[in-house]
């Protein structure tokens, strides 16, 4: 499938970002002050519509933007501690007007779109903390709106997932502990599944969890109302979990993917080490396994020198094509269609077909809504990105011979001044090249 790339619609969110990247390399702008510059960390899509887009801003801000404009139509701050950090936000899924947020200050908060939009302030509507010093670094909320999950980091002892039922903004309802030896850096629900969800850490391990599987623990122990309440038994870990994968290295992103071709449900990972895994959530066998060091060329920086790459995201462009996102330092990026036995790019920014603009510095988040493709980086840019496939048809022979004249004619046209702009350039440059062969054969004999 060969695919074009065009700029739809893109918005700075920092008016200094563009600097970023020549101070870094620039003696002159070397003493420059980039402490105002902002970089965006994560782009969360509304769930029940595609209309709006969440933006999770370096500054704590959050920027809600309308999907098809890329138009701000609110911005609110997280944290007023300027030394805590906003680490995770999204959208509830029955609502779009309600939205959530995890910091490192170990707080989960919710907001009313709806309320005091005049304001760059919002109060939240709901809150959720723990006696514990831990710090919130990944948060999600399942299908029917009614559980959050919460992953931290590591304290003194393992890292924790906190399980919390929003129609209870007092304590978590179950807390495991005994999952992962340090940071957790991903929680995700299932989304066609409401009690399904799973977890990444830094640990290299990636863990499945079944929450209908509580009510089953809770029928087998018997409750005698005579005892006493062993408070040493409440938190214990109950047992939730259905898998455990294991990647080998640190877990940086994980997500759901669904083949509806097969039928069947997949797991990705993203590893720190730019290795991607994709796992069958019903075999539980690894479908998909590359290294972004073996998949597609090499990129190039501005100066000549091979630039580092990593993946950013995956997703099934079609029922039946998966397609992993990679990226340069340079801002560059490519699509590129993996199969069992081959990857093809589908895209690769700055070629001919791709718009002047695109970003200059890492991308940090990236949405497929089936239709366009958005893209967020620590330049401070947010593109929204229109894919079209330009081989609707497969080209036969002539076609493919058409093609090559006509860019032998473009090409020998521009070259010269006295052609007419709308005369066919298809006939002279074709007799030009019947005189020279009749020339060439001539001199030879």
């Amino acid at each position: 499938m060969n695919l074009s790339l065009e700029c739809q619609e893109w918005t700075n969110t920092n008016k200094d970002a563009r600097l970023i990247k020549t101070a870094k390399k620039s003696k002159q702008n070397k003493n420059q002050d980039l402490s105002n510059t902002i970089y965006l960390l994560q782009i969360a899509p509304s769930r029940s519509s595609n209309s709006k887009l969440a933006c999770l801003m370096s500054n704590q801000f959050v920027n809600i933007f309308d999907q098809s404009s890329l138009k701000s139509i609110l911005k609110f701050k997280t944290l007023e501690e300027s030394s805590k950090i906003a680490t995770e936000i999204g959208f509830y899924s029955k609502n779009d007007d309600l939205v959530f947020g995890s910091s490192d200050n170990g707080s989960l908060k919710c907001w009313d779109l709806r309320q005091n939009q005049s304001t760059e302030k919002l109060h939240e509507c709901l809150c959720f903390k723990t006696d514990e010093e831990r710090e919130f670094l990944s948060a999600d909320i399942n299908l029917s709106d009614n559980f959050f999950i919460v992953g931290t980091n590591k304290n003194v002892d393992n890292a924790v997932v906190y399980i919390f039922d929003v129609r209870m903004s007092g304590r978590f309802v179950h807390k495991l502990s005994e999952s992962h030896s340090n940071d957790i850096t991903q929680v995700k629900f299932d989304p066609s599944n409401e009690s399904k969800f799973c977890t990444g850490s830094l640990d290299g391990l990636v863990c499945l969890y079944d929450l209908e599987q509580q009510s089953e623990n809770i029928v087998k122990i018997p409750v005698d109302k005579n005892d006493e309440e062993d408070e040493t038994d409440s938190d214990e870990d109950p047992d939730l979990m259905e898998q455990v994968f294991n990647a080998g290295s640190s877990i940086q992103k994980i997500g759901y993917l669904s083949s509806k071709c097969s039928g069947t449900d997949q797991l990705y990972a993203i590893t720190y080490t730019n290795d991607l895994f994709v796992w069958d959530l019903q075999s539980h066998d690894v479908v998909h396994q590359f290294k972004s060091s073996n998949i597609g060329t090499v990129g190039v920086s501005s100066d000549g020198e091979q630039d580092e790459d990593y993946f950013f995201d995956c997703f099934y462009m079609k029922p039946d094509l998966m397609t992993i996102c990679k990226g340069y330092k340079n801002g560059k990026f490519k699509l590129l269609n993996c199969s069992d036995y081959m990857d093809e790019i589908c895209f690769e920014t700055g070629g001919e077909d791709s718009s002047k603009r695109m970003h200059r510095d890492i991308i940090r988040s990236s949405y497929w809504n089936g239709q366009n493709f958005y893209t967020a980086g620590e330049d401070g840019f947010l593109f929204k990105w229109k894919l079209t496939d330009k081989n609707s048809k497969p080209m036969d022979s002539d076609d493919i011979e058409k093609t090559i004249s006509n860019k032998r004619d473009l090409k020998d046209g521009s070259e010269s001044e006295n052609e007419e702009k709308d005369a066919p350039s298809k006939r002279p440059n074709k007799e030009r090249i019947r005189k020279r062969n009749f020339f060439v054969k001539k001199r030879t004999k």
